[in-house]
């Protein structure tokens, strides 16, 4: 077993505690958050993919993972934070 893989797995285990906190999360910013974190810890795991393996197209997928959990997030507490009105 490579660092790499001890890495990815590490990554793998904290995103599921991500999820964790998306399903059982007590309030809606608790699952924001965990939204949050789980997006930019599978934009981590693409990048180390992308290290590993030299493909350029991997990093442009990392950077889109970036961006989508970001946009998600700040829509979605907007969206809470206006009661329902975008």
């Amino acid at each position: 077993m490579s660092f790499f893989d001890l890495v990815l797995g590490l990554l793998a285990l904290s995103t599921f505690g991500s999820l964790i906190r998306v399903i059982i999360g007590p309030t809606i910013w608790d699952r924001l958050l965990g939204i949050g974190l789980g997006a930019s810890k599978i934009t981590l795991a693409v990048v180390m993919v992308a290290v590993s393996i030299p493909e350029s197209y991997l990093l442009d997928l990392a950077l889109l993972f970036a961006v989508l959990g970001f946009l998600v997030t700040v829509l979605l507490a907007r969206f809470v934070e206006r009661r329902g009105v975008i």
